[in-house]
């Protein structure tokens, strides 16, 4: 694992372990229901990849297949896209100023992973992994 990577994996889970210990669910119903939705898609991204092949760190392991099922189909990263709805709830739940700049960090973090993923991604399945970029959205349905 690259130095870059040790950081931006410690940013993320520091980032997630203060939110998690400040409260991170909502009693409004409405944001509790997203981030039950957030933590869903991911815990559903982590079940189609397999515990045993997915990776924290931006590199791609030796065994990883390039997954299209589930919610692969739909979003490449439904892992990131449900780490930002249940935390995204958390700040919008709760504002502080702190909790704001923390988040938006964090967003910054998945997105610099994301984009040394997708590039160490395209090194291993060239062509296949290029088609399914243009097949799929990257983090946001229809948006991103």
């Amino acid at each position: 694992m690259s130095f870059k990577s040790k950081i931006l994996v410690f940013l993320q889970f520091a980032i997630i372990a203060f939110f998690i210990i400040d409260g991170s669910l909502q009693r409004n119903k409405i944001y509790f229901i997203i981030q039950l939705s957030g933590l869903l898609i991911a815990l559903w991204g982590i079940y189609v990849m397999q515990l045993g092949k997915f990776n924290i760190q931006p590199e791609v392991k030796e065994n990883t297949n390039l997954n299209k099922k589930g919610p692969y189909k739909m979003v490449r990263n439904p892992m990131y896209l449900g780490i930002i709805l249940f935390f995204g709830m958390a700040v919008v739940g709760y504002f502080t100023k702190l909790r704001f700049v923390l988040f938006v960090i964090l967003t910054i973090v998945l997105l610099m992973k994301i984009f040394m993923e997708e590039k160490f991604l395209t090194q291993k399945f060239g062509e296949e992994y290029l088609k399914y970029q243009k097949e799929t959205f990257r983090l946001l349905p229809y948006v991103f």
